[in-house]
């Protein structure tokens, strides 16, 4: 009997060997670096400081928190060095410190936002580095044919149209008929001039007509002379834009006037997302006014709020109330998702501009000039929905994705141009002091009353 065993034990050895040996080797895992670095170039000491801080804050936060949950997953949760440079809110300056991540911090890719957004992008095309803007409206940034350079918000005509579909959708759900005329009264700055511009053919098309306008600068102590002439051409509703400051001095001379519109104002801009605007002025100034949101209007009522909150609070000494903390908040967290997304260790993907005109196959790299590439792809090919919610989870288990949930948006997808095809906002009405969101009607919770128009008298607020 021992001397049967003993070959068959000899036998299955060699079959083991055999077999072993005929089985493909797994590829190799590249040496993933324990983090690598990107950049953000925004102003921290110019004119725009204080939207440069919450937008770096929110850059950080995002960082931190994608870094401690986990990292980049299919990179062995690799993890991300934020490098944020200042451009005191010049282009040139923004140029100059876009280079020099690019070149000197190797950054494998860059946040810019407004003002200084389209002189970043030049540089990141220029070095095939992808460029990711979490905060502008200019049409021109995706409208250059350029490949590396991807906006998650909407455009000046997205913001248009909008505002332009909560006026006639307000007044049909409210039983009335559409507003028949409208006077425009904005800020100076190339946004808001972008918005204007937009905004008129739209209005125009809706049969609403423009009965006057006016350009204004955000430095102004009053805004008396401009509301008189709104008085003198009796509008149904205004169109408005403005920062916090001036939305402050305009909103309460308005009130102290008792300018009415019976289909109220619709304002868009930093002002009225802003908590220090309506911390500065009684309920009644701002009570049925409609506003333009960029990002989320209640973001206390969100289960996640406390985990990003703390984080923010901690940086700011405020909490987070600001739609510009969240947009570059949620930015970080979609190039998290076009990173995992990026081909594999041992599979192919698709390199450089060739992508778009014909497929140039390589092996995953760890080349800088080949990651920034692979990862302008994945970008580029990128669906993120709401079925992407299960494979992230916050510490305590609860289900979360970032840069759907955080914007409020169902879906991220970047169309041939680089814009975010559902970066469109929402447009709220102040009822009760809550800004309730309700156009598009698919951002409405569950217990949004219902439109309230025509605006009530003063008197009755």
């Amino acid at each position: 009997m021992k001397k049967l065993i003993i070959p068959l034990l000899i036998v299955a050895m060699v079959a083991i060997l055999v077999v072993t040996g005929c089985r493909p080797k797994p590829p190799e895992r590249p040496d993933y670096p324990a983090e690598m670095p990107c950049g953000m170039v925004v102003d921290l000491s110019g004119p725009y400081a204080e939207l440069g801080k919450k937008l770096s804050t929110g850059a950080e936060v995002g960082a931190y928190q994608m870094n401690e949950w986990g990292g980049v997953r299919n990179m062995y949760s690799m993890k991300l060095r934020l490098i944020v440079a200042d451009d005191g809110g010049s282009p040139e300056q923004a140029a100059t410190e876009a280079e020099r991540l690019i070149t000197e911090e190797q950054v494998i890719f860059i946040l810019g936002t407004w003002p200084t957004a389209t002189a970043v992008s030049e540089v990141c095309e220029e070095h095939e580095t992808p460029f990711i803007c979490p905060l502008s409206l200019d049409p021109l940034l995706t409208e250059r044919g350029y490949y590396y350079t991807f906006r998650i918000v909407g455009d000046a005509s997205d913001v248009a149209g909008q505002m332009v579909y909560a006026m006639t959708k307000s007044a049909e759900e409210a039983g009335l008929s559409p507003p028949k005329t409208c006077f425009m009264e904005y800020i100076s700055d190339d946004p808001s001039v972008a918005v204007a511009e937009a905004f008129k053919p739209q209005a125009e098309e809706a049969g609403i007509d423009i009965v006057g306008e006016a350009v204004v600068e955000a430095t102004a102590t009053t805004f008396v002379p401009q509301l008189i002439e709104i008085e003198a051409a009796e509008p149904d509703v205004l169109f408005s834009c403005h920062y916090t400051d001036d939305a402050i001095i305009l909103y309460q001379e308005m009130m102290d006037r008792q300018i009415y519109f019976p289909y109220g104002v619709f304002s868009w801009g930093g002002g009225l997302e802003d908590s220090r605007f309506y911390e500065a002025l009684p309920q009644s100034a701002y009570e049925y006014g409609f506003s333009y949101e960029t990002g989320d209007p209640l973001p206390q009522r969100r289960h996640y709020y406390n985990w990003v909150n703390n984080e923010v609070k901690a940086k700011m000494g405020q909490d987070w109330e600001d739609y510009s903390v969240g947009t570059a908040y949620a930015a970080i967290w979609i190039v998290k998702e076009g990173l995992e997304r990026m081909t594999p260790p041992g599979l192919t993907s698709v390199h450089g501009k060739e992508a778009f005109v014909g497929f140039e196959v390589k092996g995953f790299s760890l080349d800088l000039v080949e990651f920034r590439s692979n990862l302008q792809y994945a970008l580029t090919s990128a669906i993120i929905t709401r079925s992407d919610t299960m494979k992230l989870q916050l510490p305590d288990a609860t289900v979360f994705l970032p840069a759907l949930q955080v914007m409020r948006a169902s879906r991220i997808e970047f169309d041939e141009t680089g814009q975010n095809l559902y970066g469109v906002g929402a447009v709220s009405q102040n009822i009760g002091g809550t800004r309730w969101p309700l156009y598009p009607e698919t951002r409405r919770e569950s217990d949004s009353p219902s439109v309230v128009l025509p605006i009530p008298p003063w008197g009755e607020r």
